[in-house]
């Protein structure tokens, strides 16, 4: 009678301890992160370096998936309709999901996603060839009055920017369609265009001189490039920060979240990938969790700006 009693005792205080939830011992299994554009890029390499590193952190194979497509709003669809259980997460350019759904009709909002973190920013800018003697966009102005100049382009954003400088200006700035930032380049340094707007593909030409940097458009200056001037300082009030940046569906447990963005931050902060951003020309601009979610909605509310100052241009 006295083992019985025992034994029931111990039955009533297994029921006495609380639940432990379902994910409590997240991760169990592999983690996917798709990226939202082709193997090879700037985004796909970051996101396998990170991924290797934080397979290594968390104790479980972090997979490395493509799905490129409409600038990475294929894999941010899709990861609308996943469990927002900490296995699949999208690396995508913060525009995908602060711009893009302003200016075409897309199946989500900046509001549908739960932010882990940002491991760096494209260093956005408007290049042309240093024989042409402009330091800043002010000349490329100063020049342009009466005159069709051409640009090369390679983005939805990069359009209204150009139609905002050549309103508040009242200069002509003709865009040149082109398939990336690396053809951009190519069609500045040959000649070919007056100027023209790359994410980062100028970065290795204007160190070497090839190419003058005319203005970044980022908040701050970047720091590979402190001379060059932000649009904001030269008297145009716009400014685009895009960022690599990794997403999860929104409503992710918080005991998960706040695990998995610790461990995005100490693989983002490590020696090897502040390596990595710099050998890509990737400027760092490290931001974690609600931070990042933060910045994100500040974006949007800045190109909601930007799409209505362009209306109709």
């Amino acid at each position: 009678m006295k083992k019985i009693a025992v034994a029931a005792t111990l039955f009533a205080g297994l029921y006495a301890l609380p639940a432990m939830p379902a994910h409590a011992a997240w991760p169990e299994k592999p983690i996917t992160v798709t990226v939202g554009f082709g193997a090879g890029g700037t985004t796909d390499v970051v996101a396998r370096a990170v991924g290797e590193l934080l397979s290594r952190d968390l104790g479980q194979p972090v997979v490395i998936e493509n799905r490129p497509g409409a600038g990475g709003a294929v894999a941010a669809t899709a990861l609308t309709k996943m469990p927002a259980d900490g296995y699949n997460l999208v690396v995508t350019m913060s525009t995908t999901v602060a711009l893009d759904p302003q200016i075409s009709k897309l199946a989500y909002t900046v509001d549908d996603f739960t932010y882990v973190a940002a491991a760096g920013e494209f260093p956005e800018a408007y290049v042309a060839l240093p024989a042409r003697g402009w330091k800043t966009m002010k000349d490329v102005a100063a020049e342009g009055k009466g005159k069709n100049l051409t640009v090369a382009s390679n983005s939805a954003l990069d359009k209204m920017v150009t139609a905002f400088i050549s309103k508040q200006d009242k200069i002509k700035l003709s865009l040149v369609p082109t398939r990336s930032g690396s053809e951009v380049v190519t069609q500045v340094l040959g000649g070919h265009v007056d100027l023209g707007y790359s994410s980062g593909a100028y970065y290795p030409q204007a160190k070497s001189g090839n190419l003058s940097v005319l203005a970044v458009l980022g908040e701050k200056r970047l720091p590979g490039l402190p001379d060059v001037p932000t649009l904001k300082e030269q008297g145009y009030d716009i400014a685009s920060t895009n960022l690599i940046m990794f997403i999860a569906p929104k409503g992710l447990p918080k005991d998960v979240e706040e695990k998995l963005t610790s461990s995005f931050e100490k693989v983002v902060r490590s020696d090897a990938i502040a390596d990595l951003l710099e050998r890509r020309s990737v400027s760092p601009n490290l931001i974690f969790g609600q931070e990042l979610g933060k910045t994100i909605r500040e974006h949007a509310k800045g190109y909601a700006r930007l799409v209505e100052a362009t209306r109709g241009e």
